[in-house]
């Protein structure tokens, strides 16, 4: 058996995955001491405004003494990382950090890669890069598994329904974004699994490598868009062409959010997710974590279809859409 966490420390709190696990444990588990960690002040000024009976602390992976700060007598922890991180760098500190609190129980990392990934697979377009989640994520495991900590890494072999809000890929009329087929997750469902496996008893989690998806749905992206009209009783084009992502990631670009060289580097990536399409397998293992149906995609369009159909710049008769 294994000791269930009197603590636990959640990195990316302010996030998709970290908040809706905070509020998950908050309500399930409120006698769990929780510690929300952000690396940028702006957001932890938010996490003490919404979460005010937590502690809130700032954990830079490229600064030692604010991420042994940060994990200090934390019992339990949950581990994701921004993209474009030094893997190397972050593992090694985060790595330190925890030694020198020595009062880790169980640490969930998660991770995005293909199930045993073959590296001379990964196009030269995405190496010479060289921070994108391909080549650092295993970085990453490779440094934490030889540390012979206990974590239990969850692999998120999936795009998330939620991107329909983070990327601009629906606007009046058009949804832009490249075709390939991958599995999808809704990005709560892995804060709660994330949770219940801090606070399961169950010791055989430790070193396992779980490969998440919702167990439903491996779709192209054309298949998504096909269903979103059926749901949201809306005509739309959609374009899968490389002008068109690289048009709406122009803004972005523009302003700053991201890297000149981002957009193609995502093309690249897609295009790498495309030609290895057949390693994913849909499979079982979040909904026995969860202990339920994980979230599919058509009950995910169904929950935000108002705000979905509002980005496509056209009202839904709500009591009309189809169920």
């Amino acid at each position: 058996m294994k000791k269930v966490p009197a603590s636990i420390g959640i990195f990316g709190a302010s996030g998709h995955i970290g908040g809706p696990m905070a509020r998950w444990l908050r309500y399930h588990a409120p006698n769990i001491k929780l510690r929300l960690i952000s690396s940028s002040e702006d957001k932890t000024a938010q996490l003490r405004a919404a979460f005010p009976d937590c502690e809130v602390a700032l954990g830079d992976y490229n600064d030692l003494p604010s991420l042994t700060a940060a994990v200090a007598q934390m019992e339990g922890l949950f581990v994701i990382t921004p993209g474009g991180t030094d893997e190397q760098a972050a593992m090694t500190h985060l790595i330190s950090a925890i030694r020198s609190s020595n009062r880790l129980v169980h640490m969930i990392r998660a991770l995005s890669a293909y199930p045993s990934p073959i590296p001379r697979r990964i196009p030269v377009e995405l190496t010479k890069f060289g921070w994108g989640l391909e080549v650092q994520h295993p970085i990453a495991w490779r440094l934490l598994h030889d540390s012979g900590l206990p974590i239990t890494y969850l692999n998120l072999g999936a795009s998330f329904m939620d991107n329909f809000y983070r990327f601009p890929m629906l606007s009046p009329g058009k949804f832009t974004w490249p075709n390939r087929r991958v599995p999808f997750l809704d990005p709560r469902d892995i804060g709660e699994a994330a949770a219940r496996l801090l606070l399961s008893d169950n010791a055989r989690h430790i070193d396992q490598f779980h490969t998440l998806n919702n167990g439903n749905d491996n779709l192209y992206v054309a298949d998504v868009a096909k269903m979103m009209s059926e749901v949201l009783l809306l005509d739309f084009e959609y374009d899968s062409s490389k002008e068109g992502f690289l048009a709406i990631m122009e803004p972005a670009v523009k302003f700053g959010f991201v890297k000149p060289e981002f957009p193609e580097f995502l093309w690249h990536f897609f295009r790498y997710e495309d030609a290895n399409d057949v390693a994913w397998s849909l499979n079982d293992t979040l909904e026995r974590i969860l202990g339920r149906k994980p979230t599919t995609v058509r009950a995910w369009l169904q929950e935000h279809r108002h705000d979905l159909s509002k980005m496509l710049g056209k009202r839904v008769d709500v009591s009309t859409a189809s169920h």
